[in-house]
């Protein structure tokens, strides 16, 4: 399983804000045909990669993301108008080069509200995870390898800890043009947020990823203040909604390899998490879906309690090959949990009546619920084509459909009558959106979306006017913008692409 198949899972939840704030799912198109409102390019000369979106009440979007060309089209006043990252071409684009950005596209797609840089002179990955707070204010995080970021006064953590990489948490005023404050997170060794970031109701913020400090912050009182796993363990920090302090840290796993994916907050303050795990020696909770690993690498899930003194439940989710987990699950209502990801496993775990059962190709992408007490899954099923795919992000509408985006080598992937683009375009790989029924059991819509090169959808949300927003990043000359775009043609290597559906009616 290459790297890029290990990448971090937009929380869809609503914010009571000031300018923007993110969809709870919005008004259901009347029928699963979609149209290109629009479709852009966003990037500048060199490397750029886009992984959160977040619609805006006006129809703009907020993005985030990471980029290692110098020449994006920064807008007057912003926090850092230049870049300020190790030049493009000092390494590999996974371990240098890059600062994080920060952009607002408005609601037709042809103009920039906003963008700024934000980072220090080594390297920031992408935008890991990104919420807006009840004043509108944009919370980001990412790892960062900078041992100079703009820290603020009074924040948790000043000084870069050591090691490979930090988290970097930070807030920006809601047009990003003041920094509100700024810190690390991090102690000796590796510490990596990769599945994004969740709000609780009085706007702290937690964070999740893997840690391999021997010294991690962990608080008395949590399940596992210290480390534990040879290879590094699970990380969830609560930290203060004025990043001055950490609430709550705690580490879980077992002796192996863990890391968690995403993060979402119940209304009880109750934490889900899920992630990928090595360790044959998870804590799983009596009556667990799954209780005994699967081989190589799994899933699972677990849910903590509010101050993560208690495991409430926690359990596997693999079978006899490589599983990952992809960026961030998602939570419905009643308790239950959502989780994409890809799979190689010849006896993938999945449920009588889901729409495919069997894996086809070299990796499918999967789709699975847990039931709120993780006693089950409710639902689990694959999808794909005879080449690869890997499927990240489950958001629902109100109607309870599951939406998820990707990425697909197959020249047979299941695309539906109605799909914008019925055929693999080509090149490297093509982008995909699906769309499932609530109970999974059928495939309401699929398409691809690529051109001649390579191309993948990372994130997708639900506009509140039953509009389907789409974040990705491509290489293909020939990707379809629209005639109007921001920006119409490819600046660098990859450009992000942002695309707006609308629903036929």
């Amino acid at each position: 399983m290459n790297s890029r198949h290990i990448i971090a899972v937009s929380f869809i939840t609503v914010f009571p804000c000031l300018s923007c704030a993110t969809a709870a799912g919005g008004a259901p198109p009347a029928a699963l045909r979609y149209r290109i409102e629009y479709a852009t390019f966003l990037g500048g000369s060199q490397w750029d990669q886009p992984r959160e979106i977040i619609p805006c009440p006006d129809g703009s979007v907020l993005i985030g993301g990471q980029s290692s060309s110098p020449d994006l089209p920064v807008t007057e006043g912003v926090v850092q108008p230049k870049y300020a990252g190790e030049p493009a071409g000092t390494g590999h684009g996974g371990l240098y080069s890059g600062d994080c950005f920060v952009a607002r596209l408005g609601a037709h797609g042809r103009t920039l509200k906003f963008l700024t840089y934000f980072g220090g002179s080594k390297q920031e990955r992408a935008v890991y995870g990104m919420a807006v707070d009840r004043k509108g204010n944009i919370v980001i995080t990412t790892g960062c390898r900078s041992r100079d970021l703009p820290t603020t006064a009074g924040a948790y953590q000043r000084e870069y800890g050591g090691g490979k990489a930090d988290v970097l948490l930070a807030k920006l005023s809601s047009d990003c043009k003041k920094l509100l404050w700024c810190t690390y997170i991090g102690g000796s060794g590796t510490d990596w947020p990769r599945g994004g970031i969740a709000l609780d109701s009085d706007d702290n913020v937690i964070v999740v990823g893997r840690s391999t400090s021997v010294d991690f912050p962990g608080t008395k009182g949590t399940i596992r203040p210290r480390i534990r796993g040879r290879n590094g363990d699970a990380m969830i920090v609560k930290v203060k909604a004025d990043g001055s302090s950490l609430l709550w840290a705690t580490l879980m796993g077992g002796s192996d390899w863990d890391g968690l994916m995403g993060a979402r907050v119940d209304a009880k303050g109750n934490v889900h998490v899920a992630g990928h795990t090595r360790s044959t020696d998870l804590p799983v909770t009596r009556g667990a879906a799954q209780r005994r690993a699967g081989k190589q690498s799994d899933c699972f899930f677990a849910c903590l309690s509010p101050d993560a003194g208690r495991l409430l439940h926690c359990t596997y989710l693999g079978g006899d090959d490589n599983e990952f987990a992809e960026h961030r699950p998602g939570l419905l209502a009643d308790g239950s949990v959502l989780l994409t990801g890809v799979t190689r496993s010849s006896d993938w775990p999945t449920t009588v009546g889901a729409y495919q059962r069997r894996r086809k190709g070299d990796t499918d992408a999967f789709l699975t619920k847990l039931a709120p007490d993780g006693g089950k899954f409710t639902f689990s099923t694959l999808l794909g084509g005879s080449g690869g795919e890997f499927c990240l992000m489950p958001v629902t509408d109100a109607q309870g459909r599951i939406y998820i985006v990707g990425q697909s080598t197959s020249r047979d992937f299941p695309t539906t009558p109605d799909a914008l683009q019925r055929a693999y375009a080509g090149g490297k790989s093509d982008g995909i959106l699906a769309v499932f029924s609530p109970d999974a059991g059928k495939l309401l819509y699929a398409t691809y979306l690529g051109g001649a090169g390579e191309d993948l959808i990372r994130c997708v949300a639900l506009g509140l006017d039953g509009a389907v927003y789409l974040l990705g990043n491509s290489n293909s000359r020939d990707f379809p913008v629209s005639a109007r775009a921001v920006q119409k043609k490819i600046g660098g290597n990859h450009d992000g692409v942002v695309i707006k559906l609308l629903p036929v009616q």
